[in-house]
């Protein structure tokens, strides 16, 4: 693995500018008369610190700073007098501020009358302040106010940087276990490129795309504004070649760089990751990005690897569900269409993509039985004896007894359609003449799909029925050997299925 960084002198000038002209500094001053705040504000003007400047807001009371303190959460400093009085009363505000609002970034400064001198220590151990200083002590000048507050705005600046970083590093953890969910390269790739995006804290709508090489071919596996019309196939094979590319396919952006993370994959594949911002990140928020990055990497290859294992798993369960039916003179296609079928169907009676996927992958092996039937009975191109019926009905549970081992979600499902889907749902069926919704969904589906096909194709013993004579059936079975709502949804979408079997026609039948 390995990622590149591009200009990162400019990005950190750049950066720091950004940084230092966000917003002015806030104070607040708790107490003390108008006039006196009229002339702190008066001293306070043209003040700059890191070239923002400085803005004084007052509360007689703490009663009037308690709102403020709520809707302005970028006070700096609060400056918080204690009067000749002796009233403890200013020192509730303490707690409100770092108990209730869990204010902890904002510097506290007592500023107490001198009759407040011997109790300095006691308030500094008691309440959570950060600074007591006796009124006279800020009579020297400006520059001893000015001094005290660049004191409290250092450490409130390092302790929102020091907030901010811990905020984004748990963002970045918490990015990182978002895209276990993933449930495909490209919904994994849009995850990552929009995580990406808040982590360099890049406007809205943000500009950048994820591209991966297989066999020196590049595709987009997520793109978002101008990239989105992007055409892939006309980009360069070389990295090198690529960023310069993107970086200048808009010459109106105010930045030609852009954060990039490049990763050479497992099996000699490459993804590019391409942010364009016109806001630079900092060097904290490109570390950031760059470790997320790393992270989602192996996502990435793991995403990769479990493709690679279901595409394998696939085959091999159309290799098995191929071999039933090549056995009995039927042609291939059939477990593809029945796969296809049983998804659809799965799909418009309202199961999740996931449910429906997994059962078109285990459909296929609804006939593995067969493979225990001799080629006389199962190719016999007549009527079969009841003896021979009686031979060929027990595939189901021959099938059944091949898979019921196996744990897999895959293997587990194609058990329970290789048992049930020569049951009816008016009882009748076999191999235990189980009745309505002692049937499983998963075989009532299957009986569906497995029957129209079979109908709609020609056999070794029959040929292709007329579609109408096939909706017929659909219509008279319903209830019978149908459930009726599947019947209902699969008549009310017949078309598509009819796409379905024109897709993966063996030949035209209608």
């Amino acid at each position: 693995m390995c990622w590149r960084r591009h200009g990162m002198d400019r990005y950190l000038r750049i950066g720091e500018e950004n940084l230092t002209t966000e917003s002015e500094w806030k104070i607040l001053l708790v107490g003390g008369e108008r006039d006196e705040a009229g002339l702190m504000s008066h001293l306070l003007a043209g003040f700059d610190f890191e070239s923002r400047p400085v803005r004084l807001l007052h509360a007689e009371n703490i009663h009037e700073a308690r709102p403020l303190l709520e809707e302005q959460t970028d006070i700096a400093v609060v400056l918080l007098e204690l009067d000749a009085s002796q009233d403890r009363q200013p020192l509730d505000l303490v707690g409100y501020v770092r108990g209730t609002l869990s204010n902890a970034a904002v510097r506290i400064v007592v500023v107490a009358d001198k009759g407040w001198a011997a109790a300095e220590e006691e308030i500094m151990c008691g309440y959570d302040i950060n600074s007591f200083r006796i009124k006279g002590e800020l009579d020297g000048g400006l520059g001893k106010l000015k001094s005290a507050l660049v004191g409290s705005f250092r450490a409130y600046r390092d302790f929102k940087k020091t907030e901010d970083e811990k905020k984004s590093l748990e963002h970045v953890a918490l990015y990182s276990s978002f895209v276990l969910n993933a449930g495909s390269m490209e919904e994994l790739a849009q995850d990552v490129l929009r995580h990406l995006a808040s982590i360099l804290k890049t406007p809205h709508p943000f500009e950048g795309l994820i591209l991966q090489k297989n066999d020196k071919k590049w595709r987009k596996l997520a793109a978002a504004g101008k990239y989105a019309d992007l055409d892939v196939y006309s980009l360069p094979r070389d990295i090198e070649n690529v960023l310069p590319r993107l970086r200048t396919f808009n010459r109106h952006s105010l930045t030609l760089e852009g954060f990039s993370f490049h990763s050479p994959g497992i099996a000699g594949t490459e993804r590019l990751i391409f942010i364009d911002s016109c806001r630079t990140p900092i060097d904290w928020e490109y570390y950031l990005a760059e470790s997320y990055c790393a992270n989602t990497d192996a996502a990435f290859e793991n995403m990769e690897l479990r493709h690679e294992i279901e595409s394998t798993q696939k085959e091999i369960i159309y290799t098995l569900g191929e071999i039933a039916e090549t056995r009995s003179q039927e042609t291939g296609f059939h477990v593809k269409r029945v796969a296809e079928y049983t998804k659809l169907l799965a799909l418009k009676y309202g199961l999740p993509e996931e449910e429906a996927n997994l059962l078109a992958l285990a459909s296929p092996m609804h006939d593995i039985g067969k493979v225990g039937i001799s080629d006389s009975i199962l190719n016999k191109p007549g009527k079969l004896t009841e003896e021979e019926y009686a031979t060929m009905k027990t595939h189901a549970l021959s099938g059944y007894e091949m898979l019921k081992h196996s744990t897999r979600p895959i293997l587990k499902t194609a058990a329970i359609i290789a048992l049930q889907h020569h049951e009816k749902y008016s009882g009748g069926g076999y191999p235990h003449g189980l009745r309505g919704e002692e049937i499983h969904l998963y075989g009532r589906i299957t009986a569906i799909a497995d029957v129209f096909d079979a109908l709609a194709s020609d056999r070794v013993y029959k040929k292709a029925w007329p579609l109408g004579e096939i909706v017929d059936l659909f219509h008279k079975e319903k209830g019978g050997h149908f459930d009726p709502m599947l019947t209902d949804l699969f008549l009310a979408h017949l078309d598509e299925f009819l796409e379905i079997r024109a897709r993966y026609a063996d030949e035209k039948v209608f």
